[in-house]
Order: structure tokens, then sequence, then C-alpha cells
């Protein structure tokens, strides 16, 4: 079975906001795929060690996981989301096959997350 790798905001969202997104994006890939996939974990959850960046540090382990991929799958517009870009782009470079989707679809509240996001970073 091949493996699929799930790419998803998660900052400023619950576990099972990220997990229902993951859900989502999975029937996604199955229905382009046309068949089952095992999903790959990409949920981090977890104490990050002190002294470590915790964004770095989650990223680092997402890269991991994405090792294992046969597929990748992600949303679109990911230049808001630092993670999704760097998974993308990973994926991309290394020959991993993969599909983009319109965030809105997958996550509810997308456009209040987005600028809520957007008002953190200025």
């Amino acid at each position: 079975m091949k493996k699929l790798f799930v790419s998803v905001p998660m900052k400023g969202r619950t576990e099972e906001e990220i997990r229902a997104s993951i859900e989502k994006m999975k029937k996604i890939a199955e229905t382009y795929e046309g068949e089952e996939l095992e999903l790959i974990d990409s949920y981090i959850a977890g104490d990050v060690p002190m002294n470590y960046n915790h964004a770095i540090w989650c990223l680092g382990r997402s890269i991991q996981s994405l090792a294992k991929a046969d597929i990748f799958i992600g949303i679109a517009d990911t230049w808001d989301w630092n993670g999704c870009f760097i998974e993308a782009e990973v994926a991309g470079r290394y020959g991993i096959k993969s599909y983009r989707v319109e965030p809105r679809y997958v996550i509810p509240n997308y456009d209040e997350l987005l600028a809520s996001r957007i008002k953190c970073n200025t």
C-alpha cells in the first residue's frame, strides 16, 4: 500500500481541527489515486526538548516522516505557512508525487485563521 504524507497548517489550531483536515485531505488523495492509502501520522505531539526552537524541531520531525512517503498532499498557497511551504518544497525537490488542495476546502475557518496569523506577524 502506498504511504501518504499530509501537510496542513497547525499553528493556532486544535488537534481535533488538524486531524479533521488531515482526514479530508486523505480522502481527496485517495480519490486522485483511485485506491486506499496508508496515512503517515504527520501530527507532532509531545514536548519539545528544552532550548530548542519549537517550530524548527517539529519541522525536522515532520521531514523525517515525509521521507517515508510515496505521495504528498498539501494546501495550495503555502507561503503563509512556513512548515507547509518547506514540506511541499522538499516533496517536490525529492520527487514525491504531490497534490495541492485549496485550503478553504479542508479548513472551514481558513480565512479567520489566516487573518489572525497575519495580524500576529505584523
